[in-house]
C-alpha cells in the first residue's frame, strides 16, 4: 500500500477527478475538481484540502477535504480536464461539452455551451474524451467523430465525422497540430490536424484479440513516447517514431485499466487505475531506455510496481497527480487523496 491518504464519502459515484494546476512547480496542490456518473443528478464539485494529518485506515473518512462548490450539469461526466488553472471543459454523457469558469470563491460556473456535439441520428452520446491545446482543445465520442474547438468560440473549428467505425474512448495532443486517439478495437490511431484528409495518418494495432483500449497519455517531456490503458489489464507503451510498434505492453490490472497519467515532472514514473479497484505505480525507467524491447503480457513485468491503492473490486475509474500527491475517484462513492507518491 502506498503512504498515507486522505477519503472522503461522497454519496456520488465519481467517474472523473482532476487537480486544479498550481501557479508554480513549488506549490503544493490543495484543489481539485471531480465528476459523478450513474447519479439521479451529477454534479462537477470543487474540494479543497484543508491539511492536517492523513489517517491511514481506509475505513475512516476524514474533515480534511471540504467541497466548496457543487455545479449541476444535465448529464454524466465522461471526460473532463483543465484548459487552465481557471478554466474547465467537461464532455458530458448526453453528448455536450461545457466550459465553466473557477473563481476566487472556489465556485465553478459554465459560461459556455456546444450542444450535442456527439450524437447518433439525433440522439446524445457520450463525449468520451478532451484535450487541450491552448486556444484549441478537441473532443471524442462513442459516435466516432472528432470535434476541433477553439476556447471562447461558438463555432466549430473542424469535425472530423465517423473519423473511427467504433467508438473512440479517448485522446490525448502529442504535439500542437496532432492528436492520439485510441478506440475499443484496440487501435492506436495518429491524426495531423493540419492535413485535409479525414483519415489517420497512421494506424497501430495493439493486439490481434482486438482488445479496446480505455485510455492514453503523453510523456510530459518526450512527447513521442505513449502509453494506454486496455481492457485487458495491460499497459502498453509506443514510441510513434518507430514503425514497429507496441514498444512494450505489461500486465498489470486483472481487469480494464480506466486511466493512466505519467508524473508531470518524475515521468519515469506512470501511474495506473483500474476496474479491478487498485491504483498502482509503475517505474518504467528500464522500459524507456530499452524501447526495442516487447515483453508478452502473460509475462510478469519487469518493472516495479507499487500498489498505492485497493478498494477490494469497486473499481477507481480516474486518477490525476500534482507533485507528491494522488487523487482518485471510485464506484465506492468515495475519493482519496494519497500523499508521497514520488
Amino acid at each position: 500500500m502506498g503512504d498515507p491518504q486522505y477519503v472522503k464519502f461522497v454519496s456520488q459515484k465519481i467517474n472523473k477527478v482532476r487537480w486544479r494546476p498550481t501557479r508554480s512547480s513549488l506549490q503544493k496542490p490543495d484543489v481539485f475538481i471531480t465528476g459523478s456518473w450513474e447519479n439521479k443528478t451529477n454534479t462537477i464539485n470543487v474540494w479543497s484540502v484543508q491539511g492536517g494529518d492523513a489517517i491511514e485506515d481506509e475505513n475512516l473518512e476524514t474533515d480534511k477535504l471540504r467541497c466548496a462548490h457543487k455545479c449541476r450539469v444535465p448529464g454524466n461526466i465522461d471526460s473532463l480536464t483543465f484548459a487552465d488553472p481557471d478554466t474547465v471543459i467537461a464532455g458530458l454523457g448526453n453528448g455536450d461539452v461545457v466550459l465553466l469558469k473557477y473563481s476566487v470563491s472556489q465556485m465553478l460556473d459554465i459560461v459556455q455551451e456546444w450542444k450535442g456535439m456527439h450524437h447518433i441520428s439525433g440522439n446524445g452520446i457520450p463525449c468520451t474524451g478532451v484535450d487541450v491545446s491552448i486556444p484549441d482543445f478537441v473532443t471524442v465520442g462513442e459516435d466516432g467523430n472528432i470535434n476541433l474547438m477553439r476556447i471562447g468560440s461558438d463555432r466549430l473549428l473542424r469535425k472530423l465525422a465517423k473519423a473511427d467505425s467504433c467508438p473512440i474512448t479517448d485522446v490525448c495532443f502529442v504535439k500542437q497540430n496532432e492528436i492520439c486517439t485510441v478506440n475499443k478495437m484496440g487501435q492506436l490511431r495518429l491524426w495531423d490536424l493540419r492535413s485535409s484528409q479525414d483519415s489517420p495518418s497512421r494506424i497501430v494495432v495493439t493486439s490481434e484479440e482486438l482488445i479496446a483500449l480505455e485510455s492514453v497519455c503523453r510523456h510530459p517531456s518526450r512527447p513521442h513516447i505513449l502509453a494506454a490503458g486496455g481492457a485487458d489489464g495491460c499497459v502498453t507503451t509506443f514510441d510513434i517514431r518507430k514503425e514497429v510498434a507496441p514498444v512494450t505492453k505489461l500486465e498489470v490490472h486483472d481487469l480494464e485499466v480506466w486511466e493512466v497519467q505519467f508524473h508531470p515532472t518524475s515521468p519515469d514514473n506512470l501511474f495506473t487505475c483500474s476496474e479491478d479497484g487498485a491504483v498502482r505505480r509503475l517505474d518504467i525507467t528500464s522500459e524507456l531506455k530499452n524501447q526495442d524491447s516487447l515483453i508478452s503480457a502473460g509475462n510478469r513485468p519487469p518493472v516495479d510496481v507499487l500498489e498505492l491503492l485497493n478498494c477490494h473490486n469497486m473499481a477507481v475509474n480516474s486518477l490525476s497527480i500534482s507533485g507528491s500527491r494522488l487523487v482518485c475517484g471510485t464506484d465506492s462513492e468515495s475519493v482519496y487523496v494519497i500523499e508521497n507518491i514520488q
